[in-house]
């Protein structure tokens, strides 16, 4: 079976290699690295070292290495295909059925698409050095492009007509299907006619991380008739292969220096990349097309977690520049701002003043600090208190999302040192910022706007990708501990034996908006699909695990939990998800939730095994259960740690030995009980 490129792709994309490897050998960070011991050959020495940034393993013991696809064909002696297979049930990705004529002609589609983008690319080429394209071979010419680069971006000329375009690839065999799923047709609804998209304009051909075109950019070279502008650049629309806010203009041509250099430059525009990488800086890419976005990051920390933005010095290039900064942070980049003088933009700095201009611009970047505080001087903030507490204040909501505690500390020490201001009192401010964002990412709504089959796919399907860690518990909040019988799989896990349970008023009738807009964690996605759609499952998770809303890390996994838990107590011999269906049948003024609850969790064949609370589990559902709130409960670990920490550095910047003291014990509590738990992973 071929499994389209586009699935692979979003495999890679989304696959924590950490996670992959982890559930195999025991890692332990070192840096942002992961150290363990070799699964390939016997050594005590560890030097089976794992990459998250770049997506990677390598050994340097026996010389194994690769991506998660690899390490799952050597570990487990299988085909290519079928590593992929269990890597894309992991994430809840479905691959096409290779004896399934709908797979097999939805995997020709994306094919069709794909190769109708490249003939386009081809055409739009040739057109360039034709008498067609004279007006736009000139302009690329008198911007200084030499012929190497418009060869190494496959720059090209869409003809200034409606149908051009579609004729020549008509001509090579393609269907007029192929080329709307490719987006280099238009089509208009009252009429249902079909044009070329793009029309007499300067072609950028967009290319994927492999080397595939997926879309274009085109530049208008000339007012339409009449005398009507159309927009000056026009991109492709999202199509069956091209999703803008997850692509980097330029990212295949830089993808080796990336890596090699370590670092990336980050412009907005495709003049801009052009002159940067044809002046010798082959570690640019732009955002062309699209504000900055998170999926765009984590494509660049494939290759490198440094990173320049050197955006224009206009307002609207302040602000996108602003806002890349925040986003960068709050991915684990180490980012900095190139500055240029007012009315530049990295084209003109280069054609002007050359690459050594440029070179020196870059070595003298700002710091996150020094940037921000230019831009709140230049606003005239800092000549109040109180716009000095307003720039302070933002300065350290930007830092608390910086992940490593280290890089915050040094962030710390330069807000100090430039704005006079006490370390102990930017500590405080810091731990406020970091119990706000908590509270933020547990009622989670997703930044990027997603179709609506893909989030009821990620809120059906439990993945196992990477995810932001939450945590309910205050530093001061004591660690349940206690003893567990490992040999009694139906035994909840020490930490769930938590029997002090919250007040039931809160309140779980929430929209339709509201509940699609959150999204749930992969485990308690788990737990709350058995509990749905199985009769006995609530009550055998609250009278033998221990589990109330309180345990779950998110607000609608906590409003979720109480609904089937009303639905259970209403009719204990049905599931609760037939008690909602009958109470929708019925008429029942929340219909709305319960229809969304039902698409929010995955569904699940019941179990006889539920029937009563005090027959053991089949072993799948003990399995997933324990796998689960172990899991759920690491996360809630891992942030109370990090809080922790922090509560102890600004406890030792105030001398307050006390508090010192008792973050010492909390710290020494939190990471018993997690090597505790992730020793039962480990033997589970």
């Amino acid at each position: 079976m071929r499994i389209p490129e586009h699935i692979i792709e979003q495999i890679r994309r989304e696959t924590d290699i950490i996670e992959v490897i982890g559930d195999v050998v025991p890692l332990r960070q070192r840096g942002r690295n992961y150290l363990g011991l070799c699964p390939f050959h016997n050594e005590k020495t560890p030097s089976f070292n794992v990459l998250p940034d770049k997506g990677i393993f390598k050994c340097f013991g026996c010389g194994k290495g690769g991506d998660a696809i690899h390490f799952i064909r050597e570990h487990q002696k299988l085909s290519y295909i079928e590593a992929v297979r269990v890597l894309a049930e992991r994430l809840g990705i479905a691959l096409p059925d290779a004896d399934s004529e709908q797979s097999r002609g939805e995997a020709n589609r994306y094919e069709a698409a794909y190769n109708a983008l490249k003939l386009a690319a081809t055409f739009f080429a040739k057109n360039l050095y034709a008498e067609i394209g004279t007006e736009a071979l000139e302009y690329v010419t008198r911007r200084g492009f030499s012929e190497q680069t418009l060869q190494t971006f496959m720059l090209g000329y869409a003809p200034e007509s409606f149908t051009a375009t579609m004729q020549e690839l008509q001509h090579l065999g393609f269907s007029e299907e192929a080329m709307l799923d490719a987006g280099l047709l238009g089509k208009k609804e009252e009429t249902g006619r079909v044009y070329d998209r793009f029309r007499g304009r300067l072609m950028f051909p967009i290319v994927n991380p492999t080397g595939r075109v997926i879309g274009f950019g085109g530049r208008r070279m000339r007012d339409d008739e009449e005398g009507k502008a159309s927009a000056k650049y026009l991109n492709s629309p999202q199509s069956l292969v091209y999703n803008k806010s997850e692509v980097l203009y330029g990212i295949f041509q830089a993808k080796d220096a990336l890596r090699r250099l370590e670092y990336g430059i980050l412009v907005e525009g495709y003049a801009d990349l052009l002159s940067v990488h044809q002046a010798g800086f082959h570690n640019v890419v732009a955002s062309s097309g699209t504000a900055l976005t998170k999926e765009q990051l984590k494509l660049l920390s494939r290759f490198c977690k440094r990173l320049k933005i050197v955006y224009d010095a206009d307002a609207a290039g302040i602000r996108a520049a602003l806002r890349g900064l925040d986003l960068a942070v709050e991915e684990g980049f180490d980012v900095e701002i190139v500055r240029l003088p007012e009315g530049d933009d990295p084209d003109s700095i280069i054609q002007r003043d050359g690459a050594e201009s440029f070179q020196m611009r870059l070595d003298h970047a700002l710091s996150l600090v020094d940037f921000k505080g230019e831009i709140y001087r230049e606003q005239g903030l800092l000549t109040s208190p109180e716009g000095k507490a307003e720039a302070v204040h933002s300065l350290m909501e930007t830092i608390a999302k910086v992940p490593d505690r280290i890089k915050r500390d040094f962030m710390i020490q330069s807000v100090s040192m430039r704005f006079g201001l006490r370390v102990e009192d930017l500590y405080a401010e810091l731990t406020q910022h970091l119990r706000k964002q908590q509270l933020r990412v547990m009622d989670m709504r997703p930044r990027a706007k997603q179709d609506q089959s893909e989030r009821n796919r990620k809120s059906g399907e439990a993945s196992q990708g990477a995810l932001h860690l939450v945590s309910k518990q205050s530093p001061e909040s004591p660690i349940p501990s206690a003893t567990t019988d490992t040999d009694n799989p139906t035994d909840a896990p020490p930490f769930l034996a938590d029997e002090a349970h919250r007040a039931r008023g809160v309140e779980y009738d929430i929209s339709p908006e509201e509940l699609l807009s959150e999204e749930l964690f992969p485990e308690e996605a788990e737990i709350l699909r058995i509990a749905l759609n199985n009769k006995g499952a609530m009550g055998f998770m609250k009278h033998r695990l221990g589990l109330t809303d309180e345990f779950f890390l998110t607000g609608l996994a906590q409003r979720l939990f109480m609904a089937i838990d009303d639905a259970a107590t209403v009719q204990p011999n049905e599931t609760p998800l037939e008690t909602m269906l009958q109470g929708i049948a019925a008429g029942a003024e929340d219909e709305r939730n319960f229809e969304v609850i039902g698409l929010a969790v995955r569904k699940e064949t019941p179990s006889e095994n539920w029937r009563t609370y005090n027959v053991s589990l089949e072993e799948d559902s003990v399995r997933i259960l324990r796998d689960s709130t172990h899991r759920l409960q690491m996360r809630r670990l891992d942030v109370e740690l990090s809080t922790l920490h922090d509560t102890l550095r600004a406890a030792q910047t105030q001398g307050e030995i006390d508090r010192e003291f008792a973050a010492l014990r909390q710290i020494q509590i939190a990471d018993t009980e997690k090597r505790r738990i992730l020793a039962l992973m480990n033997t589970a």
